[in-house]
Order: C-alpha cells, then structure tokens, then sequence
C-alpha cells in the first residue's frame, strides 16, 4: 500500500497528533487525480507526461492552448472531454508500469493497494455552471470500488 500526505485545497492536512494526516487506497487515488488535473502539462522536468492539458502546457515541446477564457461551446466540451479521458488513460499507464517494475524488483509484489489501482471508466460528464465546467468522473478501482471523481475547471 502507498500513502500521500493528505492535502485540502492544496495545503497539507494537520492530524490530531501534531503530524500531519496520510491519505491510501481509494483516497490516494481520488487525491493523485485530483493532483494531475490541476498541474500543468510538461512542468515536472522528471516525468513531463504528468499533469493535464486543460490549463495549457508544454507536450513534446509543443505549446498547448488552454481552455480558460475559451466560450463554452459543444467543440469545446468534447474537446475537455478528450482531455480528461487522455489524462485518465495517462495516469492508469504510469500505474501500470509501476506495478510491472515493482513486480520485477520485490518477487512479483507491488506497493499499490487494489482500491489504489484504477481499472476503469464507468462514464465521464461535464456540466456546465456559469463559466465552470465540472468535470464529472464515474470510475472503478482493481478492488472492484466505484468512485466519482468532480474536479472544477473554472474558464472565467
């Protein structure tokens, strides 16, 4: 099983014994999703796949426009829609290959917790409120768990 620090809008969360609190399993998912939506492709220099489109970003050195400030049309949603099924299908890849190295490196035994481990996409929805888009994620862990995933996308 792995852990995260566990974080609220972007601050790390205090515990009740002066450390600070540890997310796993199906909340270190939601939180590591949460976490690649809002970072901006192509700023981590160790891992430039990591992070999401929708904000702009840099994808093989190749500027990406971002959707903040764009009218919300049906091109555009489809095209946030596109997006946030590449940034999911992303992350399911890295968690992939991790498992495969750590199944060479600790005797066929990886670290990630089933309920860790995204399986699939049940449905993706993008609902439009003023100028935010919630971006809707319906998603199944390895461990057979439902979760939804909101993460806000405000184009004012």
């Amino acid at each position: 099983m792995s852990k995260s620090f566990a974080l609220v809008n972007g601050d790390l969360q205090l515990g009740t014994s002066r450390g600070y609190d540890i997310v796993s399993g199906k909340q270190k998912l939601l939180q590591d999703l949460r976490l690649w939506f809002t970072e901006q492709i192509g700023t981590d220099s160790i891992l430039s796949t990591y992070g999401s489109g929708l904000d702009g970003g840099v994808i093989n050195g190749e500027v990406q426009d971002s959707y903040i400030g764009r009218v919300v049309t049906q091109s555009v949603l489809g095209e946030i829609r596109i997006k946030t099924l590449e940034l999911i299908q992303s992350y399911q890849q890295m968690q992939f290959t991790k498992m495969q190295d750590e199944a060479l490196l600790y005797d066929g035994k990886n670290t990630l917790d089933a309920d860790e481990v995204l399986d699939g996409i049940e449905s993706i929805q993008l609902v439009n409120v003023g100028t935010t888009i919630l971006i809707q994620v319906i998603l199944t862990t390895l461990g057979g768990s439902s979760l939804k995933l909101t993460v806000p996308l405000d184009l004012g």
